[in-house]
């Protein structure tokens, strides 16, 4: 996986809205700051978003979360985030330190994350 620097931040609330991104959230999701403070984690995720709420209430019960996660760029790429969650004074927080991309003919269940 390729490093991501500096690393990708970004904070959603309680209804997985993102409320703060910084410019490399910006830049490799290939979003404006703006679009992306109207979007939602299931907004992004990939294949779809139906799989983002019971994580994300795991992510609540447990106060953190890290792992490998599918996001789809405005143009419809996919790329994989290593990403570590925490909540901290009750706010959800992630980091994304690594990405990987995939060609749009691959099957995503074949691509190597490591």
């Amino acid at each position: 996986m390729v490093p991501v620097y500096p690393p990708a931040q970004v904070e959603v609330d309680s209804t997985r809205r993102y409320t703060s991104v910084n410019d490399t959230a910006c830049e490799l999701l290939g979003y404006t700051r703006d679009e992306l403070l109207n979007m939602r984690i299931d907004d992004i995720s990939f294949p779809s978003g139906a799989h983002v709420q019971p994580m994300y209430s795991q992510f609540m019960e447990d106060g953190a979360m890290r792992g490998i996660f599918a996001l789809r760029r405005k143009s419809g790429e996919i790329v994989w985030v290593r990403y570590k969650a925490e909540t901290i004074n009750g706010r959800s927080l992630a980091t994304w330190t690594h990405y990987e991309r995939w060609e749009a003919e691959e099957d995503p269940s074949t691509a190597e994350v490591a």
